[in-house]
């Protein structure tokens, strides 16, 4: 077995555990602060004990000091304090920044005015309290507004190859798993629920689909919507391959079709001369009923689709919709509903997708006819109503309705699309208030307990919203968010939400930083679909600003919850992905007959993996290489085509070989892990250039057809703690998540005893392969592992 070496570990490694990132609470305000002020004396008394009697780091590797330091912000607005900051350590000896936590209040009260502030956070695991100054100025409203810069290459421009072995790669593994079985899907099986809710007669053979979209319940039609935009992704992206290219599109046409003809009959009569309800706000119950049902059952559904209001398309009646206007919450009971608009909108992202991606000119049509429906009801009901619809549990979850709405407007040019759009405000979440007065645009944390994936997709809409408005406070909402989200609620896969306070696994803990106390929910963490959305939210902040932080945290969850949620033999994929000791990750939907969301945004992600890989400047003068992946793109409107051969994660390195000729730019991603080295090479010719971890470097000359580009980037071990509970720590390895395999459940963390002088000697085993051991402890990526597993251990050290 060979020794993996690192030399430049020594100092870094060993503090670690001990300073880098345990994180506990500072002092704050309201009620909230108070909570963690409790929360913090209770973990850094514990932490501190955990230090003394397990940890044997020696002193000489503390920090000696932190410094103090100043911070800026304008009125209204709470500081963006710094995560970590710099530390001093005894004799001169280099070592990392030291991770703080501030306080965090609920409000922005201290900011309301001109003038200072302190405040005093902790550097958990040590005595130090550094104190924060923070001034706060008025500001004068002509601030830089953030423009959209990069674009995406069409799919089908973008091809995934072999690497350099001609193996097969993780990435095209589970692609060709999805579309395998994705041939095999019957379009009749999706639209069975359609038909069924316009009391249609079913195709010879049709079969409905199960779980989630059966016939009583509530979210039936939800994986239709899923089911269209991997069609769409799987046409664009399919172009090496024309018969299975056409498959695919036979299919989406054959689903469009249907839709199309289901949506022109509603609002309109059924027989000439006979009576019909066109507005959409004028829909009345149900023949012979007093009010609205969610009744869904073969019995008590109602099918008088021309009673409902023209352009109406969905999987059930309008019923639900109209009783969330009216106060309905999340239940199973025929007065209750569970999430009409987040339903709707999986329909209607899935149509845009079929008409942008898949060219299919009705699948905007109907678009339309469904946003004019719901601009129609929306602009009547008062702001308090909205505030409260889309506050509501579950009931009130509308996906990203605001996205594809503000999305119909860029395609459109209708205004009304975009005013509807606004209605989809989650106003407190957002702006704290009608007065939009704090909230996430003024960097305040309301993230705490809240379901994570009926917020997540919320905010890219907000983005989508800037995008069209060039209202700076939607952007705001959208940065505030991904930072928060990252920073203080995330865990060692790239996934958010799993709390055990409160106890549901698909919430934000109560409190940020608390992934210990209050996470690590017994039901399973990482909802899958919210670590989709979380990847959608990512990409499009990259594209306005071209920050290597996005892509670092696109690269985690991508290898680390991505492809670690696909089966390994069939497209099964998960719901959770629960990082408990000797958890395992439980697989679904192989035959695509039964949906839930994470199944339904499984297979988007798996036929789209591509679509990151590498961005363009809108000028076409720069292209930006992200992610290290075998592929090639054609840049079309530079004649010109790049491949990339690689083996990576399997090498630290990767070649980019130019096809074509001219003057421009490539933007090469030093990834936050290259902390041992990042050399690049032309043609055999070592560049001279500064790369920083976490940053990128461009290499910009008339280029050649043959030119070739060459990058090294040594990956080392590092470990990623848990906030509040230092010593249970994540082993990666470069951008590798690395996994334990466990026989069965266990009911404590798995130790292991690491070296502080050098964190590489603890490792034994092939970089070539990923696979390690230390000690008994054998470890392997987690994208590989389908048993029980462990990936946070026990750490203490020798």
């Amino acid at each position: 077995m060979l020794r993996i070496a690192d030399a430049n570990a020594s100092v870094c490694h060993c503090v670690v555990i001990a300073t880098l990132m345990i994180f506990t609470w500072g002092l704050g305000d309201g009620a909230g602060a108070a909570k963690c002020v409790r929360a913090a004396e209770v973990a850094v008394d514990s932490e501190n004990a955990i230090l003394s009697e397990s940890t044997k780091t020696p002193n000489s590797y503390l920090p000696s000091s932190v410094p103090d330091i100043d911070v800026r912000t304008i009125v209204g607005n709470l500081p963006h304090l710094p995560y970590t900051i710099s530390a001093e350590y005894p004799d001169g000896q280099q070592g990392p920044p030291v991770r703080v936590l501030w306080p965090s209040p609920t409000n922005n009260q201290q900011v309301l005015q001109p003038g200072s502030y302190s405040l005093t956070g902790i550097v958990p695991g040590t005595e130090f309290r550094p104190r924060a100054t923070v001034t706060v100025t008025a500001t004068d409203g002509n601030g830089p507004v953030p423009v959209r810069e990069l674009e995406s290459f069409p799919l089908g421009d973008v091809l995934l190859n072999l690497d350099t072995q001609q193996r097969e790669t993780p990435f095209i593994m589970n692609r060709n798993k999805f579309l395998a079985r994705l041939v095999e899907t019957d379009p009749d099986s999706f639209l069975y629920m359609f038909r069924d809710a316009f009391g249609q007669v079913q195709p010879d053979g049709a079969r409905p689909l199960g779980v989630w979209d059966s016939q009583t319940t509530k979210l039936r039609g939800h994986a239709t919507g899923h089911y269209l935009s991997a069609l769409a992704q799987a046409y664009a992206s399919t172009s090496y391959d024309k018969d299975l290219q056409a498959t695919f599109r036979k299919k989406m046409e054959t689903m469009i079709t249907t839709l199309h003809e289901l949506s022109r009959s509603a609002g309109k009569p059924r027989d000439e001369g006979a009576s019909a309800v066109a507005d959409p706000t004028q829909v009345p119950p149900a023949p012979g009923k007093d009010g609205y049902s969610s009744d869904l059952t073969s019995d008590g559904i109602r099918h008088d689709y021309w009673n409902w209001g023209t352009g109406f398309i969905s999987a059930y009646p309008p019923d639900q919709f109209i009783m969330l206007e009216q106060g309905a919450k999340y239940g199973g009971k025929d007065d209750n509903i569970w999430a009409p608009y987040y339903t709707l909108h999986k329909i209607l992202a899935g149509l845009l997708d079929c008409y942008e991606v898949g060219g299919n000119e009705k699948a905007l049509e109907i678009s339309r006819g469904m946003a004019d429906w719901v601009y129609a009801r929306l602009k009547n009901i008062p702001t308090e109503t909205r505030i409260n619809m889309w506050n509501r549990y579950i009931a009130g979850e509308y996906g990203g309705m605001n996205e594809v709405m503000a999305r119909l407007y860029r395609l459109t040019d209708d205004q009304r699309y975009l005013e509807c759009a606004k209605l989809f405000d989650n106003v407190e979440f957002f702006f704290g208030d009608a007065e939009h007065s704090h909230g996430l645009a003024r960097n305040v944390d309301l993230l705490r307990g809240k379901h994570a994936n009926q917020h997540v997709p919320q905010i890219t809409g907000a983005l989508e919203t800037y995008r069209m408005t060039n209202d700076i406070s939607y952007y705001h909402v959208a940065t505030n968010f991904w930072e928060i989200c990252t920073h203080c609620y995330m865990y060692s896969i790239g996934g958010v939400a799993g709390a055990s306070t409160p106890d549901n696994a698909e919430c934000f803990t109560a409190e940020p930083n608390t992934l210990f106390s209050n996470g690590f929910a017994r039901g399973g963490q990482n909802e899958t679909c919210a670590t989709y959305n979380m990847l959608k939210l990512t990409r499009q902040l990259f594209m306005y600003q071209h920050d290597a932080k996005y892509m670092d945290y696109y690269e985690q969850a991508l290898y680390n919850h991505i492809l670690a949620s696909v089966a390994e033999r069939d497209p099964g994929n998960t719901y959770h992905v629960p990082l408990n000791p000797g958890a395992r990750k439980d697989f679904g939907n192989a035959n695509m007959n039964g949906f839930t969301c994470c199944n339904g945004t499984a297979l988007e992600s798996n036929t789209k993996l591509q679509d990151s890989i590498y961005f363009r400047d809108q000028a076409n003068d720069a292209i930006f290489v992200n992610l290290f992946v075998p592929s090639s793109v054609r840049w079309q409107q530079r004649g010109v085509t790049i491949t990339q051969k690689t083996d990576f994660p399997y090498s630290d390195r990767t070649q980019l070989v130019v096809a074509g000729h001219g003057e421009f730019t490539i933007h090469l991603r030093v990834p936050s892990w290259a902390t041992k080295g990042y050399t690049v090479l032309v043609n055999d010719k070592r560049q001279q250039i500064e790369a920083i971890p976490g940053s990128y470097v461009a290499v910009r000359r008339d280029w050649q057809d043959g030119d070739i580009v060459e990058l090294q980037m040594p990956f080392a071990f590092r470990l990623s703690p848990v906030m509040d509970k230092p010593n249970i720590a994540s082993i990666f390895y470069g951008p590798i998540l690395l996994a334990a395999e466990e026989p069965e459940r266990r009911n404590d963390w798995r130790p292991l005893t690491l070296d502080h002088g050098d964190l590489a000697n603890s490792f034994e085993g092939s970089a070539q392969t990923l696979r390690f051991s230390a000690g008994d402890t054998t470890l392997k990526p987690f994208y590989e592992t389908y048993t029980r597993h462990s990936v946070y251990f026990d750490v203490s050290w020798k």
